[in-house]
C-alpha cells in the first residue's frame, strides 16, 4: 500500500528539500491550516481533516469541493494530526511521513513526536521530517543513517532504553543504557564517512534525529 503523508500547520520553509522526499504515489492528508502548503508543495490533497479553526476560508473552499473532507468538532481529545493518523490506520496505511509537525509551538511539536511512539507501538513505520532533520523511532528494528547527514542524535523522550547499540559512528555504543533524565549523552553523533550508521535498542526505544 502507498505511504500516507500527513501535512500539518507547523513551519515548512525548505519547500524544495521537502519535495525531494515526496512521491506522486503517496496518499496526501492535509490537517486544517496545513492546507496552505498544498500549492507550495504542488500537491493535490486526497483528504482534508480538521476543525478548521485556523484554516483560511478561501483556501479551504478551493480544495474542499474536489477531495474528501472530514469536519471535526473544535472540542476533542485528539489533535487534528492524531485524528488524521488514526483515520489512515483504519484505512490500512502502514507507512507514514509527517510534515509540518514542528514549529513555533513546542506543545504541538512534543505531541506530534509522541505520535511517532504511538505508531511504533502499533508496529507501523513512521518519520517526521522538518527543515532540519528526519526523526524515527529505533527499537529492535534498526534505524539507518547514511553519511549524507551532518549529525544524528539518539534521544530517550519515551523512557529509559537498554541494550542500545550504535555502530559505524564516531561515538559507538554496545548494549548501553540511556536514561530519559540525561539525554545530552546522545546529542550530535556523526556517521563514519563511507559508512552507514545503525541504531538498535533491545529494551524500550530511542528517538533518532538525522540532521541534514
Amino acid at each position: 500500500m502507498k505511504r500516507c503523508v500527513i501535512i500539518s500547520a507547523g513551519e515548512i520553509k525548505k519547500i524544495k528539500l521537502i519535495k525531494k522526499y515526496l512521491s506522486p504515489e503517496d496518499y496526501y492528508v492535509f490537517c486544517d491550516a496545513g492546507l496552505v502548503y498544498a500549492d507550495k508543495l504542488g500537491i493535490k490533497p486526497d483528504l482534508i481533516i480538521g476543525d478548521f479553526d485556523s484554516c483560511k476560508k478561501n483556501i479551504l473552499n478551493k480544495y474542499s469541493g474536489i477531495c474528501e473532507t472530514i469536519q471535526l468538532p473544535c472540542e476533542k481529545d485528539d489533535t487534528d494530526t492524531l485524528f488524521a493518523v488514526k483515520t489512515a490506520m483504519q484505512r490500512g496505511y502502514k507507512n507514514f511521513l509527517l510534515l509540518g509537525s514542528m514549529g513555533a509551538r513546542f506543545d504541538h511539536a512534543a505531541a506530534n513526536v509522541s505520535i511517532l511512539f504511538y505508531l511504533y507501538k502499533n508496529n507501523l513505520q513512521a518519520e517526521i521530517m522538518d527543515d532540519y532533520s528526519i526523526m524515527q523511532v529505533a527499537g529492535k528494528t534498526p534505524v539507518f543513517i547514511d553519511d549524507s547527514f551532518s549529525y544524528f542524535s539518539v534521544l530517550t523522550p519515551f523512557g529509559d532504553a537498554e541494550n542500545v547499540t550504535i555502530i559505524n559512528a564516531k561515538y559507538p555504543l554496545t548494549n548501553a543504557k540511556l536514561s530519559s533524565d540525561y539525554q545530552s549523552l546522545g546529542v550530535s553523533n556523526e556517521v563514519i564517512k563511507t559508512k552507514t550508521a545503525e541504531v538498535t535498542c533491545g529494551k524500550g526505544c530511542c528517538l533518532v534525529c538525522k540532521i541534514f
